[in-house]
């Protein structure tokens, strides 16, 4: 909650949040003074909503995501409350929450929780509508689906839409979509895109609801969009195995095993539930299938592959043979990820004894509590693996991600003016590629910064109270003009978002590094 914002597409977010503030249209985004038309406007309007409240900084841009995450993991409980025991739920919600996909979207956060948990709790409100046929449920259902769609896009629709419309086929009751009500629940939704369809088309005309309901999401698919990063099929498979940490290995067995319980299901013509299995594979295969994937996509398909895990979990522990192989997988799981996780803080950024303390004195509450509890095999399973979780997870914010954002010089360097006083220069970017988009300045200062080339030096600069933060090859031009400046201050830096093996050892790390120089000119 309290680390640095990462660039670029957090803090590109936080900046926009702020910069809405500074706007008179609450519907109308810009990015450093620029109309913005690329992500859904959710994620700014309720950051720009809490650091109007609570004032801007890096906990309160992550107040959000926490609040959502909260939604998500209670969604996820009451949709599986309408299938599965409270017991099977209580372990699905448990095993989302310490899930590695929930610190990462927590840590770094972007749009994604703003989509997945309106789309869980669509998913919850919309199965509970078509068990029990209250207005209400589908109300919220159709409220949460809106939100969804501002959240992340047409996904926010699409995913529990076809996951739904699965299950009633699967189930022999598509019938229940020609219910009357459901015109009313359409109506609701289309209500509440309004203002953010008005938005768009009064900012950027027809263009702006195209790219939103089509370009931006399904163009690439089709093509229609130049975004393309040559990533395999398998890409976001493999991003779930590490963002389904702890629990990837019991997940794989628990949906292969679902898979065919189901198909086995089906030919006997029972009635079952099919929303987690399909929540798991429609998205996987849809979003495999873009021509630009990101790590974060996938994230959506967590909180079903929860809910298929803690089923399988439930009946794998009633067996004493099962139970073994469970829990010696999951021992040796966990094991790797603390030596993983620790081995790189340690020998990448030393040893933090806060990291040692805190931990030790966390295992031995853990183990006070275990001896305090009655004995079950459901938590003996469950608690290793979390206690684990929480370990790692604090290992990896203060013994890695802490020393790392050290090295995003852009943050340092907005920390240095406002710590010395020089809010009331006028700063400049020289020589920085503007689609790198640094947007630490814009949000830590809150202002617009401009990006200047040497014609704005020698034709317009007034050389009074202004900065310039360049880089090395800008230095070298400075240097090479008739203009007399200092250098305030020096920085490290790497993209901290994309690390090379090189920066991890300490050994190597000198080669990577970059400077960047703070300049004021006299």
């Amino acid at each position: 909650m309290f680390n640095t914002i990462m660039e670029i597409d957090a803090m590109q977010y936080a900046s926009i949040s702020r910069e809405l503030l500074r706007g008179d249209n609450f519907l109308h985004l810009f990015d450093n003074g620029h109309p913005y038309l690329d992500k859904p406007p959710l994620i700014f309007w309720i950051t720009a909503l809490f650091f109007k409240l609570f004032g801007p900084s890096d906990f309160v841009y992550r107040l959000p995501s926490i609040l959502f995450t909260l939604i998500l993991i209670y969604s996820t409980y009451r949709f599986s409350r309408l299938y599965y025991s409270e017991k099977i739920s209580q372990v699905a919600a448990i095993i989302l929450a310490s899930s590695e996909a929930i610190l990462i979207m927590n840590s770094d956060v972007r749009t994604d929780i703003y989509m997945i948990a309106p789309m869980m709790t669509a998913i919850w409100q919309l199965s509970t509508y078509f068990h029990f046929h209250r207005l209400k449920n589908l109300i919220v259902g159709c409220v949460a689906i809106a939100l969804g769609m501002m959240g992340k896009g047409p996904l926010g629709l699409v995913i529990p839409l076809s996951v739904l419309i699965v299950d009633l086929i699967f189930n022999g009751k598509i019938r229940y979509l020609l219910d009357k009500q459901i015109l009313i629940g359409a109506a609701v939704f289309f209500l509440c895109l309004f203002p953010m369809s008005y938005g768009l088309y009064t900012q950027f005309g027809f263009h702006g609801l195209k790219f939103f309901y089509w370009t931006q999401s399904f163009g690439r698919i089709t093509g229609e969009s130049s975004w393309s990063n040559a990533t395999g099929p398998f890409y976001l498979f493999n991003v779930f195995l590490y963002g389904f940490l702890p629990w990837t290995m019991i997940s794989l067995v628990a949906i292969i095993d679902r898979l065919n319980d189901i198909i086995k299901d089906k030919y006997d013509n029972s009635k079952t539930e099919v929303i987690s299995l399909f929540g798991f594979v429609l998205p996987m295969l849809m979003l495999s299938a873009s021509n630009y994937k990101l790590p974060h996509y996938i994230y959506c398909v967590m909180p079903f592959a929860s809910v298929m895990t803690a089923v399988k979990i439930d009946q794998w522990i009633q067996s004493n043979g099962y139970y073994k192989i469970l829990y010696m997988i999951q021992v040796a799981l966990i094991g790797l990820m603390l030596i993983l996780v620790y081995g790189v803080s340690f020998y990448a950024f030393g040893i933090d004894i806060n990291m040692i303390i805190i931990s030790l004195i966390l295992i031995l509450i853990v183990k006070y509590m275990t001896t305090r509890t009655p004995k079950s095999k459901t938590l003996s399973l469950l608690i290793p693996s979390i206690t684990v979780s929480v370990l790692c997870n604090y290992g990896f914010n203060l013994g890695i991600m802490k020393p790392l954002l050290e090295f995003q010089s852009q943050s340092v360097a907005a920390a240095f003016i406002k710590e010395n006083n020089y809010e009331s220069f006028e700063l400049h970017l020289y020589n920085e590629d503007p689609k790198a988009k640094s947007r630490s300045f814009n949000f830590y200062l809150n202002r617009d910064i401009q990006y200047i080339d040497s014609s704005y030096i020698q034709n317009i600069f007034s050389l009074d109270s202004e900065l310039v933060f360049t880089n090395e090859e800008g230095l070298k031009e400075l240097l090479d003009k008739d203009i007399d400046f200092m250098i305030v201050k020096k920085f490290d830096h790497v993209r901290v978002s994309k690390l090379k093996t090189s920066f991890i050892d300490p050994k190597t790390r000198s080669t990577v590094i970059r400077k960047k120089f703070l300049l004021r000119f006299v």
